[in-house]
């Protein structure tokens, strides 16, 4: 996957039409459960279905690739880590001082699949909610507008920066400068073509910016700021919301009764 700010997948899938602000409380109550519980199994289970979840709103394989990937570095470490400085229970086999215990690789195993359902959930939210969407709904929930107008402002100029950058440094190699030679210093100083040139298109760019939200009376008390695109609850939405509580509910109860807390087993 290039380097982008925008990981969203233009579908007409099911989760495309969900409401945001339900897909923001399906992030937030499952980061949540996944936090309240250390069962291996009710990972594993957890990662496949949000897995699953993410499939059925037409994700490309290559994102799914490029998740994994990702989340690669976690997936080896954590276990192996925590088996390593965390060991628990009967010991498997030793090697000089480490000792290595099946309860310990289960937690880490468990902490890892933790890791990858949150990234999951996550990234079904980003690929199936373009941003101005998401902008909107976090402005709906209460964040100031002027909050959303810089976030709104940097997912859009971000990358226009970045491609801007490629520009520049592609003209100035054009004309022989090499930012590959010396020392650390130099290379740093071999830069400055580069960042000048960057420094004042940016400043050109804040300047009209500032003018454009200047004429649309941005600051101005008393005025309510409207959107082209409003969004709002369907029946759908709201049947969708209630069904994630009673269902993060249910998950608080088996915590508090004590199930699927035991690393391994299903019962504590």
């Amino acid at each position: 996957m290039s380097l982008t700010f925008d990981l969203y997948v233009a579908r007409r899938s099911w989760a495309h039409r969900v409401d945001p602000r339900v897909k923001l409380l399906f992030v937030v109550l499952g980061a949540v459960t996944m936090i309240l519980f250390s069962n291996l199994l009710f990972m594993v289970a957890a990662l496949a279905a949000v897995h699953l979840l993410t499939a059925s709103a037409g994700t490309p394989r290559d994102r799914f690739s490029w998740v994994w990937r990702a989340m690669l570095p976690v997936n080896v470490l954590i276990p192996l880590l925590w088996t390593v400085f965390y060991p628990e229970g009967e010991v498997l086999f030793r090697v000089w001082v480490l000792r290595f215990t099946p309860l310990a690789l289960a937690r880490g195993l468990a902490v890892a699949a933790r890791l990858d359902t949150i990234a999951l959930i996550c990234f079904f939210w980003l690929f199936t909610t373009d941003q101005m969407s998401i902008v909107r709904s976090l402005v709906k929930v209460g964040m100031p507008f002027e909050w959303g107008l810089v976030l709104a402002i940097s997912l859009r100029y971000l990358p226009t920066i970045y491609g801007l950058y490629n520009v520049v440094a592609d003209a100035q190699r054009a004309r022989a400068l090499d930012v590959s030679r010396g020392n650390i210093v130099t290379r740093l100083k071999s830069y400055l073509p580069i960042l000048v040139a960057m420094l004042i298109s940016a400043l050109r760019t804040a300047d009209q910016l500032g003018k454009a939200l200047e004429s649309r009376a941005l600051g101005l008390e008393g005025v309510e700021r409207t959107s082209l695109h409003e969004i709002s609850f369907s029946k759908v939405d709201y049947l969708i919301a209630a069904w994630l509580v009673i269902a993060f509910a249910g998950a608080v109860v088996l915590r508090a009764l004590g199930l699927f807390t035991h690393p391994w087993y299903p019962l504590a």
